[in-house]
């Protein structure tokens, strides 16, 4: 082909942990795997299969990581300009600042998102097309908008105030911990429903819009998902 066969590095960027708290993404199209590592440093390293003929560092995207206002940014545009394909953005975040975020805002065109380990306060994801794994806590506010994919989150800690999850088609997963406390409301349009924490009874068929809630009720969840299965368990 025209292309490297395999994956090369683009780039790779690093910062010093103690300057952000929070994560900013906008991509185009890339897949982003956010991971935590020992030691004080983040990394944004950027990887794509190469032209052929073509230095891989004059495919890298241009000043695709910065960090502002405490914030660090990641921007990835440009991507059809034929020098690379099959992009991929891996952030590596130290655990001393990927357990203590105070938000995290992702913005994917196309690609897929993995997320492992990150705990923050607030998590805001809006993404195409792509499937998303998440793995880690949100203890404040999570938004999840999907035009099409699978979607799956771990929750070890689950919002206090409230959770907003939109899939237009693709299968969602969910598991939060058996003692969350919660009103939630669900609109599916074509799919099944399936809880451990609906009430007794309840026989899985499909259904239009369900209220149900658990614990203390104290935070609002809210799901819809146009066609396609959805699961919310306790773990």
């Amino acid at each position: 082909g025209n292309y490297s066969a395999r994956p090369q590095q683009l780039s790779s960027t690093t910062f010093d942990a103690d300057e952000f708290r929070y994560l900013d993404f906008d991509i185009n199209a890339a897949s982003v795997d956010v991971k935590v590592v020992d030691g004080n440093k983040a990394r944004v390293i950027e990887r794509g299969r190469v032209a052929k003929g073509m230095d891989a560092s004059k495919a890298a995207t241009q000043n695709i990581a910065s960090v502002e206002d405490s914030t660090l940014k990641v921007s990835q545009f440009g991507s059809d300009d034929g020098k690379a394909i099959d992009r991929s953005v891996t952030v590596e975040l130290p655990r001393c600042v990927a357990e203590h975020l105070k938000g995290v805002n992702v913005h994917v065109g196309s690609g897929d998102l993995q997320i492992a380990g990150v705990i923050c306060d607030g998590f805001d994801l809006f993404l195409g097309s792509g499937d998303v794994e998440f793995t880690g806590s949100v203890t404040d506010a999570l938004s999840a908008e999907v035009g099409s994919g699978d979607v799956t989150f771990e929750l070890y800690q689950a919002p206090a105030k409230s959770m907003d999850v939109s899939v237009g088609t693709g299968d969602v997963e969910m598991t939060v911990p058996n003692s969350t406390g919660f009103k939630a409301s669900l609109t599916l349009g074509c799919g099944d429903f399936e809880s451990d924490f609906l009430p007794l009874g309840y026989d899985g068929e499909t259904i239009l819009n369900l209220e149900f809630d658990n614990g203390d009720k104290s935070a609002t969840y809210r799901f819809e998902v146009g066609s396609g299965d959805m699961s919310f368990d306790p773990e």
